[in-house]
Order: structure tokens, then sequence, then C-alpha cells
């Protein structure tokens, strides 16, 4: 952790496709600063995005995608900046927005032909292997006739996934795509995301921990526009071995009432209390925890003083 910049580098090898992204120093700010002097390194496979709202995650995200300029900063795609080549960098980017959405008496399939015409897949025949292989991967097939106002959450964002899959780009954004489905849809669109990473890159980027740690095998940690922690998640979650706890009492200590963000759970038992909280050195009555990751980036989100 810390401000020390590291160049981002990320690497798709497809065959004989291989696609190198640089990002250094990256700023952008509106009515403040949203992102400061972003820089991180990205290796293949799901690489989770993780920061609470307002962290500059979609900003980082959309510009990326060339959505956005960087104030300061650069983005640099097979040693070209965008204005090189927009055009040749966009066909390698897939990209699902956080708010996905498209007109909702429009089908499955004629959506996605629109998304193909934009990707300039100018034959029909091939539109229609490009639409048909993408709505069998996202498992979409059957419902190609559906009109898109008539889908669930789940299959809407299988619709964006398809979108993004046009063009079998290598490098795959995407934006908080499980805000707003229901357990079952979560799940199976986690596995999606898995098995869509097995040959390219796939950015993710969300508040829910648990959408990481299903997930992913690297971590890019934000927190106030700047780079918390990135490696990975292993390693990450390792950071507070031997500080999460678990208190059985009648009751919450005062020394935890005093300091209510060492807390991250409690619940009422039959014998009174079970409290889990984070701390250097644990109260009496205390067993240590096995970490999980949303206890490591609670850790790493706060100030060290306030669990010593």
């Amino acid at each position: 952790m810390g401000k020390s910049a590291v160049l981002l580098i990320i690497r798709i090898q497809k065959g004989l496709f291989d696609v190198k992204l640089k990002v250094c120093e990256v700023s952008k700010r509106y009515d403040s600063k949203v992102l400061d002097g972003i820089s991180f390194e990205v290796d293949q496979g799901i690489v989770g995005l993780l920061g609470e709202n307002g962290a500059g995650k979609t900003t980082l995200m959309e510009i990326i995608a060339t959505l956005a300029r960087p104030d300061t900063g650069k983005v640099e795609y097979d040693g070209k900046e965008r204005d090189e080549d927009l055009y040749a960098i966009r066909r390698r980017i897939g990209y699902l927005p956080q708010k996905f959405d498209f007109f909702a008496k429009i089908s499955v399939e004629e959506a996605l032909d629109y998304f193909c015409r934009l990707k300039h897949i100018s034959s029909p025949e091939e539109r229609k292997r490009e639409i048909e292989e993408k709505l069998v991967q996202v498992g979409l097939i059957e419902h190609r006739k559906k009109q898109f106002g008539a889908l669930s959450g789940g299959m809407k964002q299988r619709v964006g996934i398809a979108q993004a899959m046009i063009g079998d780009p290598a490098l795959l954004l995407v934006d908080e795509p499980t805000v707003g489905l229901d357990p079952h849809e979560r799940a199976a669109f986690r596995q999606l995301l898995s098995e869509l990473a097995a040959d390219r890159v796939v950015l993710l980027s969300t508040h829910i921990v648990e959408d990481i740690a299903m997930t992913s095998e690297r971590l890019l940690v934000l927190h106030e526009g700047r780079v918390n922690y990135y490696g990975d998640l292993s390693t990450f979650i390792r950071s507070v071995e031997g500080k999460v706890w678990m208190y059985r009492g009648p009751s919450v200590p005062e020394s935890l009432r005093r300091r209510p963000s060492l807390i991250l759970s409690s619940q009422a038992t039959a014998e009174g209390v079970e409290v889990r909280y984070i701390a250097e050195t644990p109260i009496e009555r205390s067993v240590p925890v096995e970490p999980t990751l949303e206890h490591a980036y609670m850790y790493a989100n706060r100030k060290r003083t306030d669990y010593e």
C-alpha cells in the first residue's frame, strides 16, 4: 500500500492476438479530484477492482474504455495512445457499463444486431453467426425473440455481457454487474465471468466484496481516488491474519463500545452477544477468526491507529 507509482501492464495472449495496455499516473477531476495519479499492474484472468462508492472505479473504467479522457497521465494500447488509432483500440475492448439498458420493445437478437453494426460487422451472415454464438455463450439462445423490457435483471445483464463480447475483445471491462440481481442471478453471472476470463483479461469493478472473493485472483483496491493495494487476493487477505477476533459474552465490552469502527458484526446469542472485531491486541474471552476479503478490505480502508 502507499502512493508509489507502479506501471500498469496488461498482456493478453489469444492465439496470435497480443495486446499491451499501459496506464500511468492517470488523474481526473470533475468538481473535485476523482482519480489521483492512478498506476497499477494487471495480469491475465479476472482482476477485481474494489472500492467504496465514489472511489473512482467507474471513472477509471471509462478512461480505459476510451469513453473519457484523463486530465493528466496517459493510457497506451500496444504503444499507441487512444487518438492514434481509436477505431482499432475500441475493437479490442468490450465494455459493460454500470447501468446497461436498451429500448424495451426491441428483441434480444435485434439489440445484438444493433451492437454488431456499431462494431462495424457489415455482413448479415457474419452478424447472424456472431449473435447466435454470443447468445449461446450467455445462455439466452431460447430468449432471443423476447423483448428487452420483458427480461429479468439477470437476463438484461447477460445481454449486456453479450454485447460487450461482440468481436471477441481481448479486454473485457465490467462495471458493477451484479447490483440489483438476486442471489441466484449473481451466482450465475459470476460463473459466466469466470468462464469468459479463460482466454482474456476481465476487469471487474464492484463495491460488493463477495463478487471479488468468488471470482478474482488479483485485486486492485481504490480508496479516495488512489491505489490502496494491488496484488494477489490471498496476500491481501493474509494482511489481517492474527487481527480478526470473536468475542462471546453477556454484552458488548465497553472497550468496543467506545470504538465502534473496530466491530465487524454483532449478533445476539443465548448467552448474550457474539462480536467479531479487528484489533492488533484482543480483549479477554476472544478467539482468533479466519480472515476474509471483507475483513482485509475494512482494515485497509481505515486508519491503522483505529486498531491499535
